[in-house]
């Protein structure tokens, strides 16, 4: 026996609800669950010949600490030299210890003091070194470790979106289960 009021709504063939339900969740999810980009936030280094690069003033370390990032990534450096001199920073890519035109490096020019340098990761992954290139090498040096972009641009490290992911998985097997228990009405027999 049917519910009360079925009767009065228009027949829906099973295959093109399913197909209605999962269009209307799957883009239901898309628009809450991608997120606005947010702020990077800075990695502040600071600097000196003789004792190395560091997240404080007072954790310099040669090599500095380890940095990692992504393909595409964008990065904002804050510089600060602790002893005085003239400073840059630049990934050497092949390890000549070189600026060389394919390597990201501080292009404003040297800091003394406090510089803030902005760039997008390249496309070239693995672990490099990054360096300070004015006054010799001297302790300024450290590894950056440059990963592939995540899966779809890292979207499934977001959770939101995982959960849109499940919810859309919920309901297409939901609806399907409904399609195969739902009783089936015989067809009327065509008019003679």
């Amino acid at each position: 026996m049917a519910a009360p009021g079925w009767d009065a709504l228009p027949t829906i063939h099973p295959r093109t609800l399913a197909a209605v339900v999962l269009a209307g969740l799957l883009l239901a999810s898309f628009g809450f669950a991608i997120p606005a980009t947010a702020a990077e936030s800075p990695t502040y280094l600071y600097a000196n010949r003789s004792t190395g690069w560091g997240f404080s003033n007072t954790s310099l370390t040669s090599p500095g600490p380890n940095l990692e990032v992504e393909v595409g990534e964008h990065v904002t450096l804050n510089l600060t030299s602790l002893d005085g001199r003239n400073h840059n920073w630049f990934i050497d890519y092949n390890g000549n210890s070189a600026v060389d035109a394919n390597e990201s490096y501080s292009d404003s020019g040297t800091f003394r003091g406090n510089l803030q340098y902005n760039f997008t990761v390249g496309n070239q992954t693995g672990t490099f070194v990054y360096r300070s290139r004015f006054n010799g090498d001297g302790n300024l040096w450290g590894n950056i470790t440059v990963r592939p972009a995540g899966f779809l641009g890292g979207l499934l490290g977001n959770p939101l979106l995982l959960a849109g992911i499940v919810a859309v998985i919920v309901a297409i097997v939901a609806v399907a289960i409904w399609a195969r228990r739902r009783p089936r009405q015989p067809e009327e027999p065509p008019a003679e």
